[in-house]
């Protein structure tokens, strides 16, 4: 269940193509336009920066945060691709929320932090930080410092008697 949300929000900060071939997908490739909205957007050299009320769109996948980094390598791929601040990401059936979130490709991982809440129809996981690796599917739910992980689940019996 929390590794295809988390596959989710990997395809978006995840590309090993240039950044127009970019995917914000949950399963599959998806070949809509990406539209990227922010109150600013700089490019210098290797890096792009959008902040104030950033919103990726790309079908029904949406990613807000204050702010959005990605560093590009002379091939332009991506490097690393940060998003800072009231991170939000959702795809109409799932959601995780958090306040940094850092896709690093030489790491081959995705790593959200900062009260992490992911979230699928009524089942609820709550952590500091959550760990994908982009390559193997391994998802590591981490707690704060003094805090334990939390997982709110629902079985069938449960839904049938709501």
């Amino acid at each position: 269940m929390m590794h295809k949300t988390c596959f989710a929000l990997a395809a978006f900060l995840f590309s090993a193509t240039a950044p127009s071939s970019a995917q914000l997908i949950s399963a599959q490739d998806s070949d809509e336009p990406i539209d990227i909205t922010g109150d600013t957007a700089e490019f210098q050299d290797n890096l792009a920066v959008w902040t104030g009320n950033v919103r990726v769109v790309q079908g029904p996948a949406i990613l807000t945060s204050e702010r959005l980094e990605a560093v590009l390598t002379d091939e332009g791929d991506f490097e690393t691709i940060t998003a800072i601040g009231s991170v939000r990401y959702s795809n109409g059936e799932e959601a995780i929320t958090g306040e940094r979130a850092v896709f690093d490709n030489a790491a081959r991982t995705i790593v959200m932090t900062d009260d992490v809440i992911v979230t699928q129809g009524k089942q609820v996981m709550s952590a500091g930080k959550i760990t994908y690796w982009v390559d193997t599917g391994k998802v590591l739910f981490t707690p704060e410092a003094g805090k334990r992980i939390r997982g709110l689940f629902f079985t069938k019996k449960d839904e049938e008697q709501s």
